[in-house]
């Protein structure tokens, strides 16, 4: 350290002996000696972005004007944006001319560089610096800058998506809990359906995703779920175009409004935005058939099934001990009682069939007997293979509902009409046969879907 300050001193001593001579003259210091003027001001301290004003200013930085200098001299305002810690070196710069005294971000504007430029998430607030600096230039000596510093936390909205870990039925139409968990369904994971019983009142629909909870609510503000007759004898549903929204305080949220008490059916679709009812009066039954056995006019034995979640039965006809067909466990659908779906581990299938409903008289829900004579007593002789080739079965048809004659070509990943009926018509694989996985049949709409 010593020889450091006698090197210093012996410079000091040649810079003085320069000076006397009219050589190097040393720092000017009326650079310094100077009265600064500008100042900078923010909006506000605390910002919260806003999701639902992506173009509204959410934050501004105003300055006063620097010192006046001579006309030779031209001022130019650069302002810096970045996150605390990054000493500017990551920042978003900007220049201004002389006469603009402020730097305007809009909710998008900021949550676009903190989570696409900085790499922030959407549940933190965010330290941030803006700093301002006023610069000359042109003149004969360097002009010391003016600069400016201020902070402020940012909180960045989260993306108000379909996105769902949880989606639940909340509010005062809602009885007996504070949420109605709504599952998903097993032919589309975009969908989530339940038959719920609900009173007169305001619905939400809280949807969770990663830890934090929105609402579905309907695009066009406050709606009232009607609770209409029937069209043309059949069940009618509504359709409503829906967004997702953020609670706030002090704003209420546009609300599903329930009008009458009963079991209503909730359809969440999140990948086409929609929310489907059917109300009371429109409730969806599952499909109950009710079948002749031994095929008399009139019939010897009626019998009658209720379609349900349980077992029902490819049946081939082709030796699967004895023409019984291979149970498929199939669910039924929560947006139609009348939708039945099996999917599971894929297996290979060569040989023509149809889907039987039952295998035996267990599993019918009624047998009676019919006004007609003969025939068997399926109660009694109905086992086996003269009951199965009797019992109602899915069968391909020329038109939904109207049974084919003849056997007709299975075609993969496409819905195909079929018709229930007491017969043993088949759907022909193509040749080197097909891989099932999945299985949908449409009892009400009559069509059937082999995936």
């Amino acid at each position: 350290m010593r020889h450091r300050h006698i090197i210093s001193a012996a410079a000091g001593l040649i810079a003085l002996a320069g000076c006397n001579k009219g050589g190097f003259q040393g720092p000017d210091r009326s650079m310094y000696d100077v009265t600064e003027t500008m100042e900078l001001e923010v909006s506000a301290e605390d910002v919260v972005l806003d999701a639902d004003a992506p173009d509204q200013v959410a934050l501004a930085f105003s300055w006063s004007p620097a010192r006046e200098m001579p006309d030779e001299y031209i001022v130019t305002y650069v302002t810096y944006l970045d996150i605390e810690g990054n000493d500017f070196s990551n920042s978003v710069r900007e220049i201004e001319d002389d006469g603009v005294y402020c730097k305007e971000y809009t909710n998008q504007q900021l949550q676009d560089l903190l989570v696409n430029k900085w790499g922030k998430n959407y549940s933190r607030a965010v330290n941030m610096q803006f700093k301002v600096i006023a610069k000359w230039d042109g003149g004969t000596k360097y002009i010391m800058p003016e600069v400016r510093t201020v902070g402020v936390s940012v909180r960045p909205f989260r993306p108000l998506t379909f996105d769902a870990d949880r989606i639940f039925l909340s509010g005062e139409a809602v009885t007996g809990t504070t949420k109605q968990s709504m599952p998903k369904t097993p032919e589309n994971e975009f969908i989530y359906a339940e038959e719920v019983y609900l009173q007169p009142g305001a619905m939400t629909i809280p949807i969770e995703f990663e830890g934090i909870t929105s609402y579905i609510c309907p695009a066009e503000g406050d709606v009232v779920i009607p609770d209409d007759e029937l069209v043309d004898g059949r069940p009618a549903s509504v359709v409503y175009d829906a967004v997702v929204k953020e609670e706030k305080d002090g704003v209420s949220l546009p609300a599903w409004n329930i009008p009458a008490e009963g079991y209503w059916r909730v359809i969440i679709d999140i990948e086409n935005k929609t929310v489907r009812f059917w109300s009371p009066k429109n409730r969806l039954e599952p499909l109950t058939l009710e079948f002749a056995y031994e095929g008399r006019n009139p019939a010897s034995w009626i019998l009658t099934k209720t379609l349900g979640a349980g077992n029902y039965y490819i049946n081939s006809m082709t030796g699967w001990d004895s023409w019984k067909g291979k149970a498929y466990p199939f669910v039924v659908s929560k947006t139609d009682p009348q939708l039945l779906i099996w999917q599971g581990a894929s297996f290979s299938m060569s040989d023509a069939f149809c889907v039987k409903v039952a295998q035996g008289p267990s599993e019918v829900d009624n047998i009676r007997q019919g006004e007609g004579s003969g025939g068997n007593n399926p109660n009694t002789d109905g086992a086996g293979m003269t009951f199965i080739s009797k019992a109602m079965a899915f069968i391909p048809a020329i038109e939904p509902g109207t049974a084919s004659d003849v056997d007709l070509e299975l075609v993969m990943g496409e819905w195909l009409p079929m018709a229930t009926a007491v017969s043993n018509r088949k759907w022909k694989p193509a040749a080197g046969g097909v891989r099932l996985s999945k299985i949908t049949i449409d009892a009400r709409n009559s069509m059937i879907r082999f995936d």
